[in-house]
């Protein structure tokens, strides 16, 4: 049974962007991906949590579209690039599809953990 809040997943490189989408759903999580952070609007709100490449928020119309999801935001960086100073979690590519679920699995609240959907 899919755990019932999506994840976002906002990478435009296709092929990364189809890897997260396959290691989040073979581990039971629904998945909404997308290209940009404006196409994703619509779906911010509902997400368990949003996995961005730092890319899409240079890229953003405003580069605080993500800030008031800081708290849930899954940032991915490439090695070495400066951290961040924000209330987002940081993975350094390059990654492993268990270094992603290890980090999602931070966002799902501990009440929830019994819960039937996420089970």
């Amino acid at each position: 049974m899919p755990k019932s809040r999506p994840i976002v997943v906002i990478v435009p490189d296709q092929a990364l962007n189809k890897s997260l989408a396959f290691a989040l759903e073979a581990d039971g999580y629904r998945v909404s991906s997308f290209s940009s952070v404006a196409a994703a609007t619509k779906a911010l709100p509902e997400a368990l949590c949003i996995i961005a490449d730092d890319g899409v928020l240079k890229a953003a119309v405003s580069p605080n579209d993500l800030s008031s999801f800081a708290g849930r935001t899954l940032l991915l960086r490439e090695h070495g690039a400066m951290p961040r100073h924000d209330a987002m979690t940081v993975l350094s590519k390059p990654l492993s599809g268990a270094d992603v679920l290890a980090a999602v699995a931070r966002f799902i609240p501990p009440a929830t953990l019994t819960d039937p959907a996420y089970v």
